[in-house]
C-alpha cells in the first residue's frame, strides 16, 4: 500500500472523499480533518462514531450518530 508522507494514510482514503456529497443546503462544516476520517472509515469498511450534529447531512452508512 502507498502512503502519504508516512501518516497512514492511503491513497485509497483520498480517492474516497471525492465520493463524500453535501447537499448545498447543508450547514458549514469547518473541520476538514472529520472528512478525511469519514473518507478512510468509508474505505475501510469501519464505523466513524460521532455526536456531531453536523454531520448528519452526509448521509454515510459508515457514520454512527450518537
Amino acid at each position: 500500500m502507498k502512503y502519504l508522507l508516512d501518516t497512514h494514510m492511503k491513497l485509497e482514503h483520498v480517492y474516497t472523499l471525492e465520493t463524500l456529497k453535501l447537499p448545498d443546503d447543508a450547514p458549514q462544516h469547518k473541520d476538514p480533518f472529520d472528512r478525511i476520517l469519514i473518507s478512510q472509515a468509508k474505505s475501510e469498511r469501519m464505523t466513524f462514531i460521532t455526536h456531531d450534529d453536523r454531520l448528519t447531512a452526509c448521509n454515510e452508512p459508515c457514520i454512527l450518530y450518537v
